[in-house]
């Protein structure tokens, strides 16, 4: 299967923020490399917001406009689009990119980015991007954008979830029939096969999201937030995304919120380019469409 990796490389619409610095550093360190030794034909591809910064709204629509554009034409192609991003918000646009509406998704992250307005994150995206790709809020902002069918809630499970903020965003999650396996402790709180299984009843197709906040912070200093202790060890993500290309066909992956200034010792680094050798051994063992 032939892979198209895509930098975007703005937070949120804005390229003045640390994590902006992300993608282009994981090109810098081998990205491409990584699919080509396996023999697999990588094009490399880089998001412009095409204007200068007005606000995060308006230029995250712009980033997300364009990516989504990226994501199609690799999708109408028989591509994996993986993308590397500077924020969760590109989840708004690599799902706008193909249609997804009988697809789910395995979201691995310390948030659970399910916050509305109305729970107190108005203008925070970032926060937001779960809520948006299930239909919450800003429906019709994200139908400007592409493909705005809404995720099913019970079509997506999560992992590594254990900073939940303000309360409402909890309360929120616990009435959804989103799957959490959390994390306490460095060790999940359910059982992570078990939750796969029961998604691969329900879809066979998967958008996959990493964002680097879900790993303990030993594993993965490199992020945007404080962070949050007791998160994922690499293992863990490598049974998580293995488990994934086990049972699924998997659409589109994005890597999220590597913050290189803050990285200790590249590890951030070398545990983003694992997950990226993890994707290119499922794209090389995966059929052509």
């Amino acid at each position: 299967m032939e892979v198209t990796l895509i930098q975007v490389p703005y937070h949120a619409g804005d390229e003045r923020h640390g994590s902006s610095d992300g993608p282009g550093r994981f090109v810098a360190a081998g990205a491409v490399d990584v699919f080509s030794a396996r023999g697999l034909d990588v094009a490399l591809d880089t998001i412009d917001r095409g204007g200068p910064f007005r606000d995060t709204a308006a230029s995250a629509a712009q980033v997300n406009r364009r990516l989504a554009d990226v994501v199609r034409q690799a999708v109408d192609r028989g591509r994996l689009p993986v993308v590397l991003s500077g924020s969760c918000n590109a989840a708004m646009g690599v799902l706008a990119g193909f249609d997804h509406a009988r697809c789910g998704a395995v979201w691995l992250d310390a948030h659970a980015d399910f916050n509305t307005p109305e729970s107190g994150m108005s203008g925070f995206f970032p926060g937001m991007s779960l809520a948006i790709v299930t239909g919450h809020c800003y429906r019709s902002y994200w139908s400007q954008i592409g493909n705005s069918a809404p995720l099913a809630e019970d079509t997506i499970v999560m992992f590594g979830v254990r900073d939940l903020w303000p309360e409402a965003e909890r309360e929120r999650l616990e009435r959804s029939a989103i799957a959490v396996v959390p994390w306490r402790d460095g060790r999940p709180q359910g059982d992570v096969e078990e939750a796969l299984d029961e998604l691969a009843r329900r879809v066979q197709d998967i958008y996959l999201h990493i964002d680097f906040d879900g790993f303990a912070p030993e594993v993965a200093p490199g992020i945007v937030d404080e962070p949050a202790p007791g998160g994922l060890s690499l293992a863990d993500a490598e049974e998580i995304v293995r488990g994934t290309a086990e049972r699924f066909r998997i659409r589109a992956a994005t890597l999220a919120t590597y913050t290189p200034e803050r990285d200790q010792d590249d590890k951030t680094l070398r545990v983003g380019l694992r997950l990226l050798e993890l994707l290119a051994d499922y794209a090389n063992a995966a059929p052509k469409p």
